[in-house]
């Protein structure tokens, strides 16, 4: 079908677990089928079987959203996350257990503290038989702490945070939660979900040539030690500012009518001076 509509299929080097299809409460665990989607950082491609979390709404039977998919966008946008966590990694949010998983394959993790507020999204991901889809070392890195992200505070210090507890990429509050989260945890390196667009968008405000490398490069330096304040990761050797410039120009491809206004509002409330 892929090869029909002339697109790639999607593939990717990291685990991809599988899931006992499930419901627990309101949420329900099932797999997908073929599916056309616009990557992260790639173009359009092709996926099929992706498995995918829903949420029931209002007690309906009929009606359920999509609160996290495996599609190529999930996965593209998560995965310097995952590839670079180290130590003690705190992931903020289970949802599919996804990211826990392939962060605790890595050998540089010694051990992955799963923050998860739902008894419910912890009792479903149990039940669907992902943990034990990894080496039985790996598995044993996960600890999964029922809790509030904004209120967690660790019993050990924490090297890496990996933070996924949205439903959609740069919500409004998006920053002030990592804020929050960071003022409790105080770990050496943070990740979290769609930190590029975020870091883009305040640094397109003080760059005066965003199309010169050096003037991009260092508005993104900037924009993330004055304004962000925060230890964002930084992937060495990558080039960040030309990756956080190529996702944007994904992003408006992915939304050629504009972005949806969320995640204009999360630019538009950032305080500070470049």
């Amino acid at each position: 079908m892929a090869a029909l509509l002339g697109v790639p299929l999607f593939s990717t080097d990291l685990f991809m677990p599988d899931y006992a299809p499930g419901t627990t409460g309101r949420w329900r665990m099932q797999p997908g089928g073929f599916v056309l989607d616009h990557g992260y950082h790639s173009g359009t491609c092709a996926t099929f079987g992706m498995h995918v979390l829903l949420r029931n709404r209002d007690d309906n039977e009929h009606t359920w959203d999509t609160w996290m998919s495996l599609s190529p966008h999930e996965i593209e946008s998560q995965e310097l996350g995952c590839r670079h966590a180290y130590g003690h990694t705190a992931v903020m949010g289970l949802g599919m257990g996804w990211a826990a998983l392939n962060i605790a394959l890595r050998p540089q993790v010694r051990r992955v503290s799963v923050i998860e507020r739902d008894p419910e999204v912890i009792a479903l991901f149990t039940r669907s038989g992902a943990l034990a889809s990894v080496p039985a070392e790996a598995a044993a890195k996960i600890h999964i702490v029922e809790a509030d992200a904004m209120a967690w505070r660790p019993d050990a210090p924490v090297d890496f945070v990996h933070a996924d507890i949205w439903r959609t990429l740069a919500e409004p509050q998006t920053l002030d939660d990592v804020r929050r989260m960071q003022a409790n945890v105080q770990a050496a390196c943070i990740y979290f979900w769609g930190q590029e667009l975020l870091i883009h968008d305040l640094a397109a405000q003080c760059a005066q040539d965003g199309s010169d490398p050096d003037r991009w490069a260092e508005a993104v330096r900037q924009c993330i030690a004055e304004r962000i304040a925060l230890p964002l990761l930084s992937p060495a050797g990558l080039d960040y500012p030309a990756f956080i410039a190529h996702v944007a120009a994904q992003r408006r491809a992915r939304w050629p009518q504009g972005i949806p206004d969320v995640a204009m509002r999360a630019v538009q409330r950032q305080p500070g001076n470049c």
